[in-house]
């Protein structure tokens, strides 16, 4: 068993030699690293060239996004196992040999990963959020993948490896898209495989000012939230879905009022939200979301 590891690369001169490393410095030693360029602009191929291993190859495409950076990974990989690290984050040395040992003893599952951790930009160290929902070291077959993401990200991008086969059957990563475009795989495998899980932390997840997502002004077009109702009724009238997966699509839906109410379209806000009203996990949310719609932009800059 060989394992390819995609990279996806665009202006991270300051993390991909630590990304890098974290996979030559391994437990498990079969793999090969597939660095997608995605158009950089600053010194993060200087300083990717300069480490010599002749496992790491390097593409270079124009710059068009992390989904299509990961599905030109995955077009190049040579192996049947495709794991993905983020170029600012990084791997334990347990991680692959962990994901071996969750294949071994699960090997029809359409996605492997493990536990992760949350490192802050003060440098504080925080588990992921369903830690502690299980018992340190457990593994086994997530019994439903939704009733955990409502809590939080189960999966980060940077602690999952993917069979090439689930891939050939539900395709690649949304393009189009710049945020939640993971969440939609996940999404999308979970209604179709098994996960294998081991809560054990193997990665870490750095929350970099110069990356977090809440920094970054994006529009409802750019979101996978706008296409989550689409989803939940195409799902419910297949009839074969959990409670969990539709309070986790209305937590969705919930996000996608907020860019409606972002974008001054409160009326339409506030249309959505009233007819997920009976939410059974997500009241709280849907209220408070609500409310917000009504407070006028110039007085919520205040609170």
């Amino acid at each position: 068993m060989k394992f390819t590891v995609v990279i996806p690369l665009y202006n991270k001169e300051r993390h991909i030699e630590r990304a890098i490393k974290s996979v030559l410095n391994q437990i498990f030693q079969g793999f090969e690293v597939i660095v997608v360029d995605d158009g950089s602009t600053d010194n993060s191929l200087t300083q990717l060239i300069r480490i010599k291993d002749n496992r790491i190859r390097i593409i270079k495409k124009k710059n068009g996004g992390v989904s299509s950076a990961r599905n030109k990974g995955i077009d190049e990989a040579n192996y049947d196992y495709i794991g993905f690290l983020d170029a600012d984050d990084m791997w334990k040395p347990d991680f692959l040999e962990s994901i071996k040992n969750l294949i071994d003893k699960y090997p029809k599952a359409g996605a492997y990963c493990t536990a992760f951790e949350i490192k802050k930009e003060d440098g504080t160290l925080v588990a992921s959020p369903n830690f502690n929902y299980f018992k340190k070291d457990w593994h086994g077959i997530i019994d439903d993948y939704f009733k955990y993401a409502l809590n939080g990200p189960l999966i980060s991008a940077s602690s999952i490896v993917i069979p090439k086969r689930v891939f050939n059957n539900i395709g690649g990563f949304p393009l189009g898209i710049k945020r939640g475009e993971d969440l939609d795989m996940w999404m999308r495998i979970a209604l179709n495989y098994d996960i294998a899980y081991f809560n054990r932390v193997c990665a870490t997840y750095f929350r970099n000012a110069e990356n977090r997502a809440c920094n970054k002004k994006s529009k409802l077009i750019d979101s996978s939230s706008s296409y989550a109702e689409d989803i939940l009724i195409e799902i419910k009238e297949l009839g074969s879905h959990s409670i969990y997966f539709e309070e986790y699509m209305v937590k969705r839906i919930i996000d996608k009022a907020r860019y409606m109410i972002e974008e001054d379209n409160r009326k339409e806000a506030r249309k959505l939200l009233y007819k997920y009203r009976f939410t059974k996990f997500n009241k709280k949310a849907l209220i408070k979301t609500f409310i917000s719609s009504w407070i006028p932009t110039i007085i919520k800059k205040y609170f």
